[in-house]
């Protein structure tokens, strides 16, 4: 259990430090300023066009899509899949369901769920975030003689995206699980298209 935690809390501070390390990935131009792609400003245009763009009425539709990977605790497993952003349903409330495959501790999981964030005006680089949902799945559990069962929960998210100028984002995120099977905690990471 300890071992899974402090691999969960390494895998968050890599995905962290990953998009700070890419204004620093062309060695080359290191030494001349005016070589230097301008990320931050170009992120920061971004972000604040989407939050502009959506500022008067809801924004429901497809977005876009994305994968995820990441690690759950309790059940431990190795989780992957996708989400899918389906607009606003008002300024900065974001609807984005995912779907997840879980492997690991003797168990597969398949679980979906269906959140609305709300995406904080920080006025940096990146967009803060945090919202609920409820999730559902189905859980094939190998452990104690249990079998394949339904579960019902509840799931409290927060994280971080990094919008991108080409209008694609990263982020990562913290959830928390409430009530059945449905996972303790998961750290994800996220590529947004």
């Amino acid at each position: 259990m300890m071992t899974l935690r402090r691999c969960l809390i390494a895998i968050a501070l890599v995905a962290l430090a990953l998009p700070v390390s890419a204004g620093s990935a062309n060695p080359s131009n290191a030494d001349d300023p005016s070589k230097q792609p301008n990320l931050t400003a170009s992120m920061k245009n971004t972000a604040q066009s989407s939050r502009v763009s959506s500022a008067s009425s809801p924004n429901i539709g497809w977005k876009g899509w994305g994968v995820r990977l990441g690690l759950s605790d309790d059940v431990d497993q190795v989780l992957g899949g996708a989400h899918f952003n389906l607009g606003e349903v008002a300024k900065n409330f974001r609807i984005q369901p995912d779907v997840q495959l879980g492997t690991g501790d003797d168990s597969t999981t398949i679980f979906g769920t269906v959140p609305v964030y709300y995406r904080f005006d920080a006025g940096t680089a990146f967009i803060p975030y945090a919202g609920a949902g409820v999730s559902f799945g189905w859980v094939d559990d190998d452990r104690n003689n249990k079998h394949t069962e339904f579960e019902v929960g509840a799931k409290a998210t927060g994280g971080l995206e990094w919008p991108q100028a080409d209008g694609q984002a990263f982020f990562v995120e913290l959830s928390v699980g409430f009530g059945g099977e449905v996972h303790d905690a998961t750290v994800m990471a996220a590529w947004s298209f």
